[in-house]
């Protein structure tokens, strides 16, 4: 008899496990590779704390060398270039990133819904905009750990002399959670994210620039969560050498597009930018962003699926950067 897969939900914890043994099996492999003839190592490299602080996504994690490179460094201040550069090579990775992250504002939303219903609904604006779900939307997950396997470089301006946690990296990306957020309630559902993604961060006085790509697949234990495959494009970019109100600098961007697993239904569809207004003393930098997020029924199965329509939330974002 033919077996249906339409409805398979793989075990999160399963694939998370898979994939570190996967991992455990490339660093051996690896390690073994940087043996010269004579059984000697190259000059090590040393493991590296990094973190990053924000509103909407905070997170602490620890760079391990797979081999005992150095970590190279990228000259440059072309993005195409620092693009090019961390692409070559990815295909035989070189580090591991352990990641722990949390989403602070979408964890408030969920709170503030739960435990102060009557404050939560005074939000409401004309029965279908809330404000609070709209200041907190964009995270589908309270947290998540993960593991990063692929290459990283630090980033570096010429003749730029202060050092900081300036870091290209490209590879696959391994991340699993026990929470996902649906209208910010919290549901249970063992998830795990498989992906490959390019990410890089520079952080200097008069500039400020993160960028990502990511394109991979989620898979829920929760079968009332569909399986969805996703398309990521971020880019974060403050420059105070630049003009005032030019188009592309001071500017945010986030585009994001979920797909069905089974059958390629759009189900999902993110785009938020935002501008950035530095003050005269560039020690504050407000930030205005505003866009959408639209939403199938189809996303949903089961209890969680709401037929009565698509759904269309406003999303601002209004921060300040220090």
């Amino acid at each position: 008899m033919p077996i249906s897969l339409t409805r398979m939900h793989p075990h999160p914890a399963r694939l998370f496990a898979i994939a570190c043994c996967l991992v455990l099996c490339c660093v051996s492999s690896t390690q073994a590779s940087e043996e010269d003839g004579d059984g000697e190592m190259a000059t090590e490299a040393k493991p590296e704390f990094v973190y990053e602080v924000d509103p909407y996504y905070t997170d602490m994690g620890y760079n391990i060398p797979l081999t005992h490179r150095p970590i190279p460094t990228i000259e440059t201040n072309s993005e195409a270039v620092i693009l090019r550069e961390i692409i070559k090579g990815s295909l035989v990775p070189q580090y591991m990133l352990v990641e722990a992250s949390m989403y602070p504002m979408p964890l408030l939303g969920t709170y503030l819904k739960k435990h102060t219903p009557d404050f939560y609904k005074q939000s409401d604006i004309g029965g279908n905009f809330n404000i609070i779900e709209s200041l907190t939307a964009g995270f589908q997950e309270p947290w998540a750990v993960s593991l990063f396997f692929g290459n990283v470089a630090k980033l570096k301006r010429p003749k730029e002399k202060r050092k900081g946690n300036n870091y290209g990296y490209t590879g696959y990306l391994f991340s699993a959670g026990n929470k996902h957020i649906k209208s910010n309630t919290l549901v249970d559902d063992e998830w795990c994210e498989l992906e490959w993604k390019i990410k890089g961060k520079l952080d200097y006085d008069d500039e400020k620039l993160s960028w990502s790509f990511r394109v991979g697949g989620k898979f829920n234990r929760n079968s009332d969560v569909n399986n969805v495959t996703y398309l990521n494009l971020h880019r974060n970019n403050t420059d105070l050498r630049s003009q005032y109100l030019t188009w592309l600098e001071n500017t945010n961007l986030d585009f994001r597009l979920h797909f069905l697993q089974h059958g390629g239904q759009l189900v999902r569809s993110e785009l938020i930018a935002g501008k950035k207004i530095p003050l005269l003393d560039n020690k504050y930098i407000p930030t205005f962003s505003a866009g959408f997020i639209w939403t199938s029924p189809d996303e949903y199965s089961g209890i969680l699926k709401d037929t009565s329509a698509n759904k269309l939330t406003f999303v601002i974002r209004p921060s300040i950067e220090f």
